[in-house]
């Protein structure tokens, strides 16, 4: 499988063309752009979240952790003096980062369900129901970022298969060939589990297929090929020209 570095950087580059791409059509302004650009670099590194020695894992649950006990603490302003929600502060971070972090590693296997299609899925509904729910975004932002999540999980997804063909070493396509682009995983409870928590997700977050419709459409990806190449000229310097163009 590839490492987390080349994960990021791969995340980042297909993420920058696409929302490069978007762009070019007019679909989205910088600033959704850019969110849509970090959203396919998460995206990129996030099926390795089951993985033990995970560095995206460990910073995860540090963000989780601290995002989660400021929002205990928070609620509570009202109920509690600052020297009582400071410790409920740092109780509910120790809980997270610690306890919760511990079952999570305990109870998930590396390339299991959360290295999958679906997990891909997952992540970019939860993402856009965060975005919609939590920090009121509008929801053509949020489904944005949501599939750029899953834009970027795919490419992770896809990368791991190509390492696994292992077409530079010697011995031939490795055992692990398979075992990233799947989808589903071999235990069945887990497998349920996803598709169960998909379908709660997308519950609670508006449709995309309008959205969906609008970036696929023939007028989307004409825009994007008409532009996708320089029509003469490269960088506007001739002895950059291909022939032929």
């Amino acid at each position: 499988m590839a490492g987390f570095n080349v994960h990021l950087a791969v995340g980042a580059m297909a993420g920058g063309v696409g929302v490069t791409s978007l762009m070019v059509a007019g679909l989205v302004d910088s600033q959704v752009g850019l969110l849509g650009f970090f959203a396919a670099m998460i995206g990129g590194v996030l099926p390795d979240v089951d993985a033990e020695e995970s560095i995206f894992l460990d910073l995860a649950f540090t963000v989780f952790a601290l995002l989660g006990s400021f929002f205990v603490m928070f609620s509570q302003t009202g109920v509690y003096s600052v020297a009582e929600l400071t410790i409920l502060w740092l109780v509910t971070f120790l809980f997270i980062k610690f306890a919760v972090f511990e079952l999570f590693v305990r109870f998930t296997v590396h390339r299991g369900i959360f290295h999958s299609v679906p997990a891909g899925v997952f992540f970019g509904g939860v993402t856009a129901a965060l975005l919609i729910h939590l920090f009121r975004l509008p929801e053509r932002a949020a489904w944005l970022a949501g599939l750029f999540v899953f834009f970027g999980y795919l490419v992770h997804l896809l990368l791991d298969e190509l390492y696994s063909l292992n077409l530079l070493g010697e011995g031939g396509v490795l055992a692990s060939f398979g075992t990233a682009f799947k989808f589903h995983s071999r235990d069945s409870w887990a497998t349920a589990s996803m598709y169960t928590a998909i379908a709660l997700v997308f519950m609670m977050t508006p449709g995309v297929s309008g959205l969906l419709g609008e970036l696929f459409s023939k007028a989307t990806l004409d825009a994007v090929g008409a532009r996708f190449l320089p029509a003469g000229h490269w960088f506007g310097l001739p002895y950059w020209n291909i022939p032929g163009q």
